[in-house]
């Protein structure tokens, strides 16, 4: 298996929350709740009394130290003091995008805010068959103090609020309760710029991928003989083994003739790398022919096909001391007897014997 050595840079001076000078404070989790009671200056426009109370209860989440969302749910009361059961009640809940001034959950003592939301209501009112959904939105500033007990905090502040109920209703609402962190409470450190970084070298093995460029089964890191011609056995160096034989598929020629077709010059140009890549490779190029014909014939053809394969070879950059060309006529059939024109064209052939390395 292959296998490379990576480095890698990591950390030591103990990462982002290093405690290094300064200030600290405690603070919670991002989540938290707020209960709020309030005192609501009700529109004119209502029945009864300019006035109302309130109660709100709130979820908010801290997405950035300055920007956060709130669930808020509230319930209103409006007195209209004609007794009764004739009081007007409204259900309502809004989503408030909530931006403050400096980090929320900082040690400052207080933290300003302003908030915008929208949402819907469900106005309970006198008579009943006026009861009825609305779209409620509004806006506001605020602000929470610091830790007073725990990560618990105290909460004020004044909230526009327009309820499209009916002819539509502006309401001015007054908070102040109690904001109260989810999860563990932590200290939170206003750190002196860190150290620079340490470096470590991390030394870590890993499998590379496979690549064996010429099909010897000899991975192209280890092999000390490039480009062996397919069908070739290497041995573990990947250079090849002697005393085999392999045909030299698609190396054919013109009809009774020596001159190799285009094809047979394509399938030696890849064969000719071999030769190039090793050196100290040697072999015997066999030329054969059918049984068709004299024998004084297919010897001299055989002999002149061979030396035509062994000339391109070292044409082609082959050293030709790497290259023996032999002529075997018909005394070496493959398919004895003939019968039909495939045994003609698979005793028509050339092959490559290994005779050194």
């Amino acid at each position: 298996m292959r296998k490379a050595i990576i480095a890698a840079a990591v950390l030591s001076s103990g990462g982002a929350f290093a405690h290094g000078g300064g200030d600290t404070g405690d603070v919670g989790e991002h989540e938290y709740i707020s209960v709020l009671p309030s005192y609501e200056i009700v529109d004119e426009g209502r029945a009864g009394k300019r006035n109302g109370g309130s109660a709100s209860l709130i979820y908010g989440h801290n997405l950035t130290p300055h920007f956060g969302i709130e669930l808020n749910g509230n319930f209103l009361v409006v007195e209209t003091g004609n007794g009764n059961g004739t009081d007007f009640y409204r259900y309502s809940g809004t989503v408030d995008a909530v931006y403050t001034f400096n980090d929320r959950q900082g040690p400052a003592l207080l933290h300003p805010f302003l908030l915008a939301g929208v949402g819907g209501a469900y106005n309970d009112v006198t008579p009943d068959s006026r009861d009825g959904a609305s779209l409620i939105y509004g806006g506001g500033v605020g602000v929470v103090t610091a830790d007073i007990y725990h990560g618990i905090r105290l909460r004020l502040e004044g909230r526009y609020v327009r309820d499209e109920f009916g002819p539509g209703f502006e309401d001015i609402r007054a908070s102040f309760g109690i904001e109260i962190p989810l999860g563990r409470v932590v200290e939170r450190t206003i750190e002196a710029p860190a150290p620079p970084p340490q470096i470590v070298e991390v030394v870590k093995e890993v499998a590379l991928p496979f690549v064996d460029s010429d099909g010897d089964t000899v991975p192209d890191e280890r092999d000390k003989c490039p480009d062996t011609p397919r069908g070739l056995k290497v041995d573990a160096d990947g250079c090849v083994i002697p005393d085999q034989i392999i045909e030299l598929k698609g190396v054919t020629f013109e009809f009774n003739k020596t001159r190799l077709t285009p094809n047979a010059e394509a399938v030696l140009d890849t064969v000719v790398k071999a030769f190039i890549g090793q050196p100290s490779l040697k072999v015997e190029i066999g030329g054969h022919t059918d049984s068709r014909g004299k024998d004084a014939y297919n010897q001299k053809l055989s002999q002149g096909r061979a030396d035509s394969v062994r000339a391109y070879l070292v044409s082609q950059g082959a050293k030709p001391d790497q290259l023996t060309a032999v002529g075997y006529g018909e005394t070496q059939l493959l398919i004895k007897p003939e019968t039909n024109d495939d045994d003609y064209e698979l005793n028509r052939r050339v092959e490559f014997k290994v005779i050194g390395k």
